[in-house]
This record gives structure tokens, C-alpha cells and sequence, in this order.
């Protein structure tokens, strides 16, 4: 096993289970380590966990079993939109040991413009430790902050760039937060759900458009985030249960970043069912990026194309992007990245 990276997937929930399986199959990465949260999976094999043979690797629910297996490199993927504090908690005591972290929540995109104090936790802990820091994802993660600064190459002028993604919730099984959190199957005025706070909700999306500007080599003068829902006049019955009448049942959330000449604007809109807001799902499921200016400009992803599930495929690109991610963590100094500070990588596919 000598020249291989070592390391620990940490959490094993939908893309959690994708990123370990890849991290199994990889001939150049060793698996050592999986922290769960399912008491259930606790002393399961890793293999088991994912369909694949025996690994040797036993599932655990101990932070202190992964610190002490000293891995090269974490794969973070715990629940930051539901134990915020308890999250960067974890990230910070990974890099104080000396361990390098990627992670695909969408609050460590951007630390900085998230929580500057949190930030600094994360950087002194990089500092003290050695370890490397670097957030990812898709949406956000990669669509906007990896792949509008390459169109930008395209442009004699712009004073407009909209990222967007669209995508239907029906197939997404994760009752939690999708109702809970997000707050589908509510009233439109209930603060009951974590992100009926505009500023929580369409601040997810401000590490997008700060990474995004930091690559354009522009400054955001403020950042305005939005919440919008749209009613559902029909009960659905969806993966995570059933959305009454009269409830939530399709929602924008997002952020608009001034940035003097140039606007940045980055959008989540997602629904239930088609028909309950016609206009937003009119263009149907994927990734948007559109520039104003000349030449004005659209470029669209759709993942899935063959027939898939397309929030199964957007899991597993979000999987592979963190993975993928590993060789450059490892070969960068210790401190905090962001997608505008990493050199261009790609997937490996052999």
C-alpha cells in the first residue's frame, strides 16, 4: 500500500456512499477510515456499506477513532445544514491534526464570506495543524465558481452573470431537508423550517458568487439574499411523504452580489411537481449560466441524459468532484482554499 493516499470518508449518506465507493475502486487511494452517523452501520464493513467486497475497514461513529487513524486526507460530508456549529467543530479538530479536508457542504464553500469568525477557527487550525482545506460540491461548488470564470474568457463585455440551477425534489428521498430545512409542505409564511430566513437560505449561495468574483478579480459591494416560494393547489405525494394543499411546493432561493459594473446573480429553484409554478420549471432540470453583454452568452448542463434519476447523478458528480479533488489538496500548502485559489483539475478516468 505504499504510495497510495490515505483516506476516510466521512459520512455515508447519499453522496456519501457514492464518494466511498469511488475511493474503494480508486487504484490510488487506500480506504482506512468511515465515520457514520446511523447507529445501525456502526461495525459494518465498509464494502458492505456500498456493494462492494469486505474492506477490511469498519464503519465507527467515534471522532476520535478517525483522528487517531492519522489519514492523509478526510472526505467530509456530515450534515452542516442541520449541526452547523458541530460540523466546522469536526473540520477544525481534522486540520489541527494535521489532516487535509474537502469537503461538499455548501457553508464551507466560502468560510470567509459565510462566517468570517468560523473562518478564522478554520484558518488558525490549518496553520497549527498543517492541514489543507478545500469546500466543493455542484450546485454550489463547481458550476459557478469552476466554470462561468472559463466563459469569462469569452467576453469583450458583460455587466451581467446568472448561475442557475433547476431541478425537480419529487425523487429525493431525505424528509428532513426538504420539509424541515428547506421548508416544502409548509405554509408560505411558516418560520417553522431552518431556511425560511431569506438570509440563511439564499446565503447558501453566497460563497458562489464571492468565489466567482474573487476569480473575475471583482469585488462584491454587498450581498442580497432571497427566499421566494410558490404554493402547491394540489396534495403530492413525493419520496419524502406527502406535500398538502395550500403548502409549499416549489421555491427560489438565492443571492444577488453587486459588484459595481457586473452583477452576479446565483439561483436554486426546485419544485415538486412541474405545474405548481409553470414558469419556473419551464426549461425543465439542469445548470444555467448566462452572461449579458457581447457576446451575450448561455451555456447548460443536464446530468442524466440517458434516463437517470437527475438528483442521483448530481449526488454523484458532487461525489466525484471531491474526490477528484484529492491529488491537489494533497500537492498545495497548508491554509484555506477556495475553487478560485486551485489550479484547474480534472477527473481521473482509467
Amino acid at each position: 500500500m505504499a504510495g497510495l493516499t490515505r483516506v476516510v470518508q466521512w459520512a455515508t449518506g447519499t453522496t456519501g456512499r457514492l464518494a466511498l465507493r469511488a475511493v474503494i475502486d480508486a487504484p490510488d487511494l487506500e480506504l482506512v477510515g468511515v465515520r457514520v452517523y446511523d447507529p445501525a452501520k456502526v461495525g459494518l464493513d465498509a464494502g458492505d456499506l456500498v456493494d462492494r467486497p469486505a474492506t477490511g475497514v469498519t464503519a465507527t461513529d467515534a471522532k476520535r477513532a478517525i483522528l487517531d487513524l492519522a489519514p492523509d486526507v478526510v472526505l467530509y460530508m456530515g450534515r452542516v445544514e442541520q449541526d452547523l456549529k458541530g460540523c466546522f467543530a469536526d473540520v477544525v479538530d481534522l486540520l489541527g491534526a494535521g489532516i487535509d479536508v474537502i469537503t461538499t457542504g455548501s457553508s464551507f464553500i466560502d468560510t470567509r464570506a459565510f462566517d468570517p469568525a468560523r473562518h478564522g477557527e478554520i484558518a488558525e487550525a490549518c496553520e497549527r495543524g498543517g492541514g489543507t482545506f478545500l469546500g466543493v460540491g455542484l450546485f454550489p461548488g463547481f458550476w459557478g465558481e469552476a466554470i462561468a470564470p472559463i466563459l469569462s474568457r469569452l467576453a469583450f463585455t458583460c455587466d451581467r452573470i446568472s448561475v442557475r440551477e433547476t431541478l425537480s425534489y419529487a425523487g429525493y428521498p431525505s424528509a428532513r431537508l426538504l420539509f424541515d430545512i428547506m421548508g416544502y409542505g409548509h405554509t408560505a409564511d411558516s418560520d417553522v423550517p431552518m431556511m425560511s430566513d431569506p438570509s440563511r437560505a439564499g446565503g447558501a449561495f453566497n460563497g458562489t458568487a464571492t468565489v466567482l468574483a474573487k476569480a473575475l478579480g471583482l469585488e462584491p459591494a454587498g450581498l442580497d439574499p432571497y427566499r421566494e416560494v410558490a404554493i402547491t393547489e394540489r396534495e403530492l405525494n413525493v419520496s419524502a411523504g406527502t406535500i398538502p394543499a395550500g403548502t409549499v411546493g416549489a421555491m427560489k432561493l438565492g443571492v444577488r452580489a453587486d459588484c459595481g459594473p457586473v452583477t452576479i446573480e446565483v439561483e436554486h429553484v426546485t419544485w415538486m411537481a412541474p405545474d405548481v409554478e409553470p414558469t419556473w420549471s419551464a426549461g425543465g432540470e439542469g445548470y444555467h449560466i448566462e452572461f449579458g453583454g457581447a457576446p451575450s452568452l448561455r451555456c447548460s448542463l443536464e446530468l442524466g441524459i440517458h434516463g437517470e434519476d437527475h438528483t442521483e447523478m448530481g449526488c454523484l458528480a458532487t461525489a466525484m468532484h471531491a474526490v477528484h479533488a484529492i491529488p491537489s489538496v494533497r500537492a498545495a500548502s497548508p491554509g484555506v482554499l477556495d475553487l478560485a485559489d486551485v489550479t484547474t483539475f480534472v477527473g481521473r478516468l482509467t
